[in-house]
């Protein structure tokens, strides 16, 4: 028997980076799996997986409701959800000070508004059901100050503290559980988009740069989406029944440097 026959797994950001790696890894182990992105389509990143795909803005109340009200629908359940969608927002060398509120309010209402929507229209879901695993995808810099990122870092950090406060409403009752994982440099888009705006300031080769930098991690090179999936996988599961209101890195010792 899989680790994961019979559940029902909501994933985020699931076309693309660690959200599609989570999705077809929840699907290899056995799980239905519902991957949602903002896009109309995922395109290649999910093609011969066996998943069902929706289209969400996580910014938006109303979809969240339409989409966890018809998915408990169709299958009575949800057992996982993994909050993964985000943006990094502008990054630019002139950091704080170069930051517009239109650009800090766009950053905090995917990332952080879209986390705590997930999260509380699933508890209900999930207490229901007694049981549940949510995991939040937060980052290295909700530990570390971002000079040219300000908004994401900050964003993140507060996805982190959100995470302890639902990981302590799901213990309310029932025995949902909340983690947060946090990536370092992880070979994804997002990654890409991040090295490409810092290295337009300073006339740099982008792949040039992003690779100096894996040089620079202890264990030698940037992971993959499928190194923080495995993470994902495993604080879904019940194998980590016992695990909630944590944080989790997978940065390839990265944080040792700091």
């Amino acid at each position: 028997m899989s680790l994961f026959d019979g559940k029902i797994a909501l994933v985020t950001g699931g076309a693309g980076g660690i959200g599609a790696a989570t999705v077809k890894m929840l699907a290899q182990r056995g799980a239905t799996v519902i991957a949602a992105d903002i896009a109309d389509n995922p395109g290649s990143a999910l093609r011969g997986v066996d998943v069902e795909y929706v289209q969400l803005d996580v910014s938006s109340e109303a979809q969240w409701k339409q989409v966890v009200g018809s998915l408990v629908e169709r299958h009575g359940a949800l057992h996982v959800l993994v909050n993964g969608a985000g943006i990094e927002g502008k990054v630019t060398a002139g950091g704080l000070e170069s930051t517009s509120l239109e650009d800090w309010r766009r950053v905090m209402h995917i990332n952080l508004d879209g986390t705590f929507l997930g999260c509380r229209e699933v508890m209900p879901v999930m207490k229901r059901q007694g049981s549940g695993s949510i995991v939040n995808i937060s980052s290295l810099a909700s530990y570390y100050p971002t000079l040219y990122s300000v908004a994401y870092g900050a964003s993140k950090g507060a996805v982190t503290q959100l995470t302890k406060s639902v990981a302590l409403a799901g213990s309310q009752g029932a025995k949902v559980r909340c983690n947060s994982v946090h990536p370092g440099v992880i070979a994804t888009q997002m990654i890409a988009n991040i090295a490409r705006q810092l290295q337009q300031a300073a006339d740099e080769n982008t792949t040039s740069s992003i690779q100096r930098y894996a040089s620079s991690i202890p264990l030698g090179q940037a992971g993959t989406p499928d190194d923080a999936a495995a993470l994902i996988a495993f604080l879904a599961s019940d194998e980590a029944a016992y695990i909630t209101g944590s944080e989790f890195v997978v940065d390839g010792g990265s944080h040792l440097l700091r």
